[in-house]
């Protein structure tokens, strides 16, 4: 990490710390807007930051470690769409205020030669803040902005086990496209499409890194300070054990994220970034669960508590796990399984 996006991530640490733990949406967002997050990946020449997706990457994780509730990734994903097509209008107006999101998870919407879209997006956070949403088809051979608030676009509220998150399924229904809001049509939309994703994969890995992180601290400082039989519980060899080993693959989910990155640089829209995304996110999200397990485990009753900040992050892994390349049926059954009807 460079000396500038170092210092870049212990700001935006500072800042979301003194808000405290998952703090909500109407305080967090205005904070990224104020502070100019959203321009860590645009180029220097159009007036951004130039730190690219790594930069990006070490604000997710941040927002990942503090359980922050703004709308970030999907916001990210579309100046990532505005950027790769030159729509630099649109880069100085989500950079300033507006709100564009963006589906979570994998579209099944179709988007006819004519200008129609009809189907699904699913898992798209606060559609309700938002003017439009970046959507892709399917097949995707067509990358296009959609305003939310219009005939045709039906906003369902999706109740999910992560209280840190508001997510909606945003159904359409031969909803005519406006020919000035297409961002990419054919090759260049495939070729768009497979950039977003990668994006997605690489943030989804980067909010499991920094979650597992922070989840690992708060554990460690409560068995320094929960005794047992005249003893920090910190001193029990046992604990030291199970604590090394969440550590080591922390450590590893990190190592891992660092180096896809690296061999990434700028080619984030080639299947070998493809591959490297899905990597990283595959380890990084089930080691976040893992951590987020043992986290409940040990801190004993307490941590069962909705009290306690244990089952934030617990859900929020179990969320990170079944975002990105699922679809819309595939989270109702993650609902129906973890609870959250």
């Amino acid at each position: 990490m460079t000396p500038e996006l170092a210092e870049l991530r212990d700001s935006a640490r500072e800042v979301l710390a003194a808000e405290g733990l998952a703090a909500p949406e109407d305080k967090t967002w205005p904070l990224a807007l104020d502070l100019g997050w959203l321009l860590v990946a645009v180029p220097e020449a159009q007036n951004g930051l130039g730190q690219g997706l790594a930069g990006a990457c070490a604000f997710h994780a941040e927002m990942g470690r503090s359980l922050c509730a703004a709308p970030y990734l999907p916001a990210m994903l579309a100046m990532e769409a505005v950027i790769h097509t030159g729509r630099e209008d649109w880069i100085e107006r989500l950079g300033a205020s507006g709100f564009v999101t963006a589906p979570l998870a994998d579209p099944t919407l179709t988007i006819a030669q004519g200008g129609t879209v009809t189907g699904t997006a699913s898992a798209v956070p606060s559609a309700d803040r938002a003017s439009h949403v970046l959507v892709c088809s399917e097949a995707g051979d067509c990358v296009a902005l959609v305003p939310v608030q219009q005939a045709g676009v039906e906003a369902r509220h999706r109740e999910t086990w992560d209280t840190t998150r508001r997510l909606f399924d945003l159904r359409f229904e031969n909803v005519a496209l406006d020919p000035s809001l297409v961002l990419a049509r054919g090759d260049d939309a495939r070729v768009l499409s497979r950039r977003l994703a990668t994006h997605r994969d690489f943030a989804l890995a980067a909010d499991a890194v920094g979650g597992a992180a922070a989840a690992l601290e708060m554990t460690v400082e409560y068995l320094k300070t929960r005794r047992q039989f005249g003893r920090p519980l910190a001193l029990f060899q046992a604990l030291k054990h199970r604590c090394a080993a969440l550590k080591a693959r922390i450590a590893a989910a990190e190592a891992l994220l660092a180096d896809n990155l690296a061999r990434v640089g700028t080619g984030i829209d080639s299947e070998r970034a493809e591959a490297l995304g899905k990597a990283a996110k595959s380890f990084a999200v089930s080691a976040y669960a893992a951590v987020a397990e043992e986290m409940l485990q040990l801190h004993g009753g307490i941590g069962m508590t909705a009290e306690h900040a244990c089952h934030l992050f617990l859900k929020r892994a179990l969320l990170d796990e079944q975002l990105g390349r699922c679809t819309s049926y595939e989270l109702d059954v993650a609902d129906t399984l973890l609870g959250a009807g």
